[in-house]
């Protein structure tokens, strides 16, 4: 069988510029898959310009040598006519992290509809994610009514709209606790830290903060540490940073998973081009409950396997077409407890 080639089209930076290293990493981790694979990995960054995103996906539709499959992120909205531009080049299409708007997908219908080549959308359960880290939270502060100020990403996209409402979820189980204000960051350290000085000032009743990224996370701790107030601060993202912080015990929990959205995919990709459709049997938008809350107990363990050695966490084993599984389970506690590995 030949060996696939695959195209990402990176929306973020090659070089991190305040934002995290989030998209570094998510190639970092996926270029290591597929490596182990066999697999041609080309990543192309769209350096947060998502003209330039729709740009590389026309220039990647317009080759003569085209890749076996094109990997795109709905960022910035772009991905709907990102797979327009891709539709007439035999590579076949996978969407990422972000999956397209109910009103997208309304326009430009669903995998393998319409768009032939579009085959398949592989996201983390954010709302999960977001659920636990709440949930994880909250059991910091007590018996104490939780009062709750956060910083997500934007109102649009579909993963920082289930982030918000994971935590919604989360808070709905006791009558007392609230949301006291959701605001709208820019993902940067600056962004998140501003934000929270002026919701502490605003809400001094407040016991936690959550954002939705590393960055804007760590920016936030630094408000409530200028503040000295007596609040938990948690978020989605496990960087490196940010990690090492839970791991000193500052930040009280971060959420991991997210970075490893491209891992996986190659795992589906890799099973897709080995005759395992990875659309069966429960159809080919796969959502993968995997996201882990990192508390001071586990953090050290994560960044071992993640940063601190010479080799990417291996996402081979969660192959269906290696392992003749019928379902995928993608399960972090395999990569972080070697006991669950060995057994």
């Amino acid at each position: 069988m030949s060996t696939p080639r695959i195209v990402f089209l990176n929306p973020g930076e090659e070089v991190e510029r305040g934002t995290g290293q989030h998209w570094q990493l998510v190639s970092r981790f996926m270029a290591a898959t597929a490596a182990r694979f066999g697999m041609q990995l080309e990543v192309l960054y769209a350096e947060r310009d998502h003209l330039l995103m729709l740009r590389q996906a026309e220039a990647v539709a317009a080759r003569n040598d085209p890749p076996d499959y094109v990997v795109i992120v709905n960022e910035k909205m772009a991905a709907q006519q990102m797979l327009h531009a891709l539709a007439h080049s035999p590579a076949k299409v996978l969407l990422i992290h972000n999956d397209l708007t109910d009103a997208q997908r309304a326009e430009t219908g669903n995998e393998r509809g319409t768009i032939k080549n579009w085959i398949g959308t592989v996201t983390a359960d954010a709302f999960q994610g977001s659920f636990r880290l709440m949930d994880y939270l909250c059991r910091q502060i007590g018996d104490r009514p939780a009062r709750v100020i956060g910083i997500t990403g934007d109102p649009i996209t579909p993963v920082s709209k289930a982030r918000a409402q994971g935590v919604a979820a989360a808070l709905s189980r006791k009558p007392e606790d609230r949301v006291e204000q959701l605001v709208y960051g820019d993902w940067s350290f600056a962004d998140g830290r501003d934000k929270a000085r002026v919701l502490l000032a605003r809400y001094p009743n407040a016991n936690i903060v959550w954002a939705a990224n590393d960055s804007m996370t760590l920016g936030a701790l630094a408000a409530v540490r200028e503040h000295r107030a007596p609040v938990v601060v948690g978020g989605l993202g496990a960087l490196p940073e940010a990690v090492a912080t839970v791991m000193r015990g500052d930040l009280a929990a971060i959420v991991a998973g997210d970075q490893f959205i491209g891992a996986c995919a190659m795992v589906a990709l890799y099973d897709y081009h080995h005759g395992v459709d990875f659309a069966q049997p429960d159809g080919p938008r796969l959502k993968l409950d995997y996201l882990t809350v990192l508390s001071r107990d586990n953090a050290s363990r994560c960044y071992k396997i993640a940063f601190d050695q010479g080799t990417a966490p291996d996402f081979s084993g969660f192959s269906r077409y290696r392992r003749r599984a019928a379902r995928y389970d993608f399960n972090l506690q395999v990569l972080l407890d070697p006991a669950s590995k060995a057994a």
